[in-house]
């Protein structure tokens, strides 16, 4: 059940200071960048139109899943492990742009920014299949590329409020509890037989 802006925010007076920061940091700048690192305005446009169709977002509760996908393209998010012979994320992500355009010229003779909605999510539904044309799927996989794009894009997209807003997710779990995480606090705590009383 979706949680109302007014709502979060009530539940949000009960979150420690930090957790508050945080938060509405986030709810602020939705992971918006002032400049991108890793992308080309043309492969940022190209990522750009993949990731709404991929993941359809609210117009007024927009996330930027550009620049988080930015933030995090040579970091390990979830498996850290690599198929054999599959590159690193960065270039996987990178090589895998290039195939979303040679896919958008085979099947539809255009540019992938410029093709309707329809015509998008056929040229994204033939990469996640695997059925996909062009010289970049010769080199990796498809499959694999739909797959670490998603991963990074979701990963971005749930870790949002207006995601948690959606889901009927109200926010941390007792934020309150990891006030007393310190260095003398841990030693204290670890002095306690489990199920020791915190009040």
């Amino acid at each position: 059940m979706r949680i109302t802006r007014e709502d979060f925010h009530g539940y949000m007076e009960n979150w420690d200071e930090e957790t508050r920061r945080i938060v509405v940091k986030r709810i602020e700048e939705r992971f918006r960048r002032d400049r991108l690192e890793h992308f080309s305005p043309e492969e940022a446009a190209v990522l750009e139109a993949a990731l709404a169709r991929m993941i359809p977002q609210r117009e007024e509760e927009k996330i930027d899943l550009v620049g988080f996908v930015d933030s995090v393209l040579d970091m390990p998010l979830g498996r850290g492990d690599r198929e054999h012979g599959m590159p690193r994320d960065d270039i996987l992500i990178h090589k895998g742009l290039s195939g979303i355009r040679e896919t958008a010229e085979e099947m539809f003779r255009s540019s992938f920014t410029a093709l309707v909605k329809d015509q998008q999510e056929a040229v994204l539904k033939s990469i996640q299949e695997g059925s996909a044309r062009g010289k970049t799927w010769d080199e990796i996989s498809s499959q694999r590329f739909f797959i670490k794009l998603m991963m990074k894009a979701i990963t971005g997209f749930c870790a949002h409020p207006f995601a948690w807003m959606r889901m009927g997710f109200p926010g941390p779990s007792y934020p309150e509890g990891y006030v007393w995480i310190t260095r003398p606090g841990m030693r204290a705590r670890s002095r306690h037989f489990p199920g020791w009383k915190t009040l």
